[in-house]
């Protein structure tokens, strides 16, 4: 089974991410895959530059959700509008169009999205 997500909100604003993760770990143990766009602040939780003494660390924990073979992508157009540049994105993490959100949301048998 694919499972795609769509992360709206930034990091440390919500549990979303921490969602994500936590969801997508659990998914890839039982043998699913796991897509992902991060729209809109969503694209913040990519910053390379993120960090968190004595917390969880998003950058970290996204990395290692690319590491496990998760497809993320982020919204181009959003970053941009919110400075983030792509030589600052996670390794593994590639800016895209909406194009590939609707190609995650055809290709996934479930789909879930974390916003507002």
């Amino acid at each position: 089974m694919t499972v795609g997500f769509m992360v709206r909100t930034g990091p440390y604003t919500s549990q979303n991410i921490d969602s994500f993760y936590e969801i997508s770990k659990r998914l890839l143990k039982k043998g699913h895959s796991v897509k992902a766009f991060l729209y809109e602040d969503g694209t913040l939780n990519a910053n390379v530059n993120i960090e968190s003494p004595g917390e969880r660390n998003i950058r970290d924990r996204l990395k290692e959700l690319v590491d496990m073979g998760v497809e993320i992508r982020l919204c181009g157009i959003c970053a941009k509008f919110r400075g983030l540049k792509k030589s600052e994105t996670i390794e593994g993490i590639k800016h895209a169009g909406m194009a590939f959100l609707v190609k995650i949301i055809n290709d996934s048998d479930r789909f879930l999205s974390f916003g507002f």
